[in-house]
């Protein structure tokens, strides 16, 4: 069996062959003299002048005489099979239609476009080759078109041959029923980029020195990076350019390997990683990575963040987009937007990217759109759905779609075979938060003892910490000195008035609320507290899964939730509006257990509503057992305060000192194995909210 790159350089001259052929006619289409292709043809000698092929064609032979290497190229006789060229991208599909007649049957072959009508052949003298090569770019590209030159052609007996990225989507439905044999043109390697640097230039590159070359896989990169006559070392340079314009977007992202307080994001992200490197290497067809996903989560969570970080640790460019810059191209008129879309798109199919749909909510759900705007909308949905469907069958192409609403998106873009993955990016914990400042803080951080600093951090995303080192770096550059604690800790404010000790008190006196009636009934997981810039913070692992949780397990959750509202009525005497969240809560849970969740006295079996759904101005007759559920369970979280007095006052009582304990110290305090410090003023550092449970 030949080896692949003796096929591939065999294909290479026959495709010289017939541009011989060309150029010696009355009206070549090919500016090349004899010693041109001689010199291409037999090998370059040291006086041979460089031919002047563009470099995508001739890759677009190499590689092609690579695709057929285990088999070998079909003959060219009556036998020729129907053939289906697929590449690997759109902007592969000219280079590729102006090779396959030339390297696939030789001499004496005329190349008819498909795209001409059904033609006459009963000529067979001619010896003409019908070939369909799509890239979607026309809407002439579509399934329905050109059926009639396939059938006529399949009856002639005429070799017919199909190239496209999308078969599916581009060419005529009757060639894909006719298709013999389809073979599959694999991404460029170093390998082929070497034989390309060759053949266009004269000289062999070493192949150490492509590097990151050999991920710049599109056509015109190609095209204008190797040029003729320039050397082999002008064309890794300008290829080597080419690859860091298109790192600027992902320059200053951490490698995903080093983000922090992504969760399972980050590991379905590293998992891709290494599935695209097994791609790249030739292991794996692309198809067996799974390439797309929704990532939703709060403002400055890091959805955007990981985006890039993915990227950069795939090396591959970031081509980030939205409904708003799509719109925002021209007037926002349907068909600009659209167009300013399929533009998006068909960039980003060139070569391999992380595509980056920003704010996938705003695209909206069909079901709800009103009448006025519907068609529009509706159409705008529709072309992002098609997108997706060409997008995420492209080979290297990831789609990441972010939100902080994901229950806004129309149900059709979550579906299997788009973004079906979902990944929500929570606030991260204390561990996270800890390693985000001393990553922003970079070699600073080794001369800075950032203790007083850590409480602060809780409640914090990623965005608020990244912005509390900018401002600390802008104190001291002000100031002329080097960054110190204080500059951080002065950062932390954000301007806002300081949190005096009686809101610090109150703020400490509702989160021990919670911890006391977590601990009290037996919580297992982790417990910790915090006074924080954003306010008070009471975190809890869950360990029982959500789907297992009784009707005893909600009634416990609606003791706890209320419990920081119970603890300040028991030991101040008075309530604060800082509670509006958990008020809030515990109506969604008390309004899911009667509608939802099946645990109803009157109507038990009866679901009529996803919990997330459940609106009560909508359903007065929800009101009464509500109402009832949220009065029983706040006087059972009064009566737990009362009787657990001494460990909620020790609790208080440390969480305002120190404004963070964990969960040994929490529960050590709880018990009575530990006593609480002496009351002494906080830092007063300013809250933006009081109370967020």
């Amino acid at each position: 069996m030949p080896e692949p790159n003796e096929v591939a350089c065999a294909m290479a001259r026959a495709f010289v062959e017939a541009l011989r052929k060309e150029a010696a006619s009355p009206d070549p289409s090919w500016c090349l003299d004899e010693a041109e292709l001689d010199a291409l043809a037999l090998g370059r000698q040291e006086a041979s002048p460089m031919p002047r092929l563009a470099a995508d064609v001739v890759a677009a032979a190499v590689m092609l005489g690579r695709a057929f290497a285990p088999a070998g190229p079909p003959a060219a006789d009556d036998g020729f099979p129907v053939l289906l060229v697929r590449v690997s991208s759109p902007d592969w599909v000219e280079p590729m239609r102006c090779v396959v007649g030339p390297c696939l049957l030789g001499l004496g072959w005329r190349v008819r476009d498909g795209e001409g009508g059904r033609g006459a052949w009963n000529d067979r003298s001619r010896r003409e080759v019908v070939v369909f090569a799509r890239d979607g770019a026309s809407r002439e590209h579509r399934p329905d078109r050109g059926n009639e030159t396939v059938g006529a052609a399949v009856v002639a007996g005429v070799p017919l041959i199909g190239v496209a990225s999308d078969p599916a989507r581009t060419l005529p439905r009757d060639f894909l029923r006719a298709v013999d044999r389809e073979v599959l043109v694999a991404p460029l390697d170093a390998e082929v980029l070497s034989l390309v640097i060759e053949a266009v230039t004269g000289e062999v590159p070493p192949l150490a020195a492509l590097g990151d070359c050999v991920a710049v896989r599109a056509a015109a990169d190609l095209r204008l990076g190797i040029r003729p006559g320039r050397g082999a070392s002008e064309a890794l340079e300008r290829l080597g350019r080419s690859r860091q314009r298109e790192r600027k977007r992902t320059a200053n992202a951490p490698r995903l390997e080093d983000t922090l307080g992504l969760g399972a994001a980050r590991d379905w992200g590293l998992g891709l990683v290494a599935d695209l490197r097994s791609w790249q290497e030739g292991i794996i067809p692309f198809a067996a990575c799974e390439s797309a996903v929704l990532v939703s989560g709060p403002p400055g969570t890091g959805k955007t963040r990981f985006a890039a970080a993915l990227a950069r640790s795939a090396n591959l460019p970031l081509h980030p987009g939205s409904l708003a810059q799509w719109q925002g191209s021209r007037d926002g008129h349907l068909g600009h937007t659209l167009g300013a879309m399929r533009q998006f798109f068909e960039e980003a199919r060139r070569s391999p990217c992380v595509v980056l749909i920003d704010e996938l909510d705003s695209f909206g759900d069909r079901n709800t759109f009103s009448e006025h705007h519907r068609d529009y909308s509706s159409q705008v949905v529709n072309a992002l759905l098609e997108h997706l469907d060409g997008a995420v069958g492209r080979e290297g192409v990831v789609v990441v779609g972010t939100t902080n609403h994901p229950s806004r998106i129309d149900p059709a873009i979550l579906r299997s075979g788009r973004l079906e993955r979902h990944f929500r990016i929570e606030l991260p914990g204390l561990d996270a938060l800890t390693g985000m400042l001393v990553q922003y803080l970079g070699t600073d951080a080794d001369d800075l003892d950032l203790a007083p600093v850590v409480p602060l951090l809780r409640g914090m995303t990623g965005a608020d910490v990244e912005a509390l080192v900018r401002r600390a770096r802008g104190s001291a550059r002000r100031a002329g000195r080097t960054l110190t604690v204080d500059d951080i800790l002065a950062g932390s404010s954000d301007g806002t008035p300081a949190l005096g000790d009686g809101l610090r008190m109150r703020v400490a006196v509702h989160e021990a609320g919670h911890a006391v009636a977590l601990l009290a009934s037996g919580a297992s997981g982790p417990v910790t507290l915090s006074v924080a810039p954003t306010g008070g913070l009471t975190e809890h692992a869950l360990v029982d899964a959500y789907g297992a949780l009784t009707e005893g397990d909600f009634e416990r959750s609606l003791v706890m939730i209320l419990s920081g509202r119970a603890a300040e009525e028991v030991l101040l005497g008075d309530v604060s509006a800082g509670a509006v969240s958990d008020l809030a809560e515990a109506t969604r849970c008390a309004a899911a257990m009667e509608a939802s969740w099946g645990f109803s006295a009157d109507f038990p079996l009866l679901s009529l509503a996803p919990a997330q759904d459940i609106d009560l101005a909508r359903m007065p007759w929800l009101m009464r057992p509500v109402l009832e559920r949220l009065r029983l369970a706040y006087e059972r979280a009064c009566d737990l305060m009362r009787t657990e007095r001494l460990a909620l006052e020790r609790i208080a009582e440390a969480l305002f000192s120190t404004a963070y304990l964990d969960d040994a110290a929490t529960r050590a305090l709880f018990s009575g194995k530990a006593a609480s410090p002496r009351r002494r003023a906080g830092p007063g550092r300013g809250a933006r909210r009081t109370h967020d449970t």
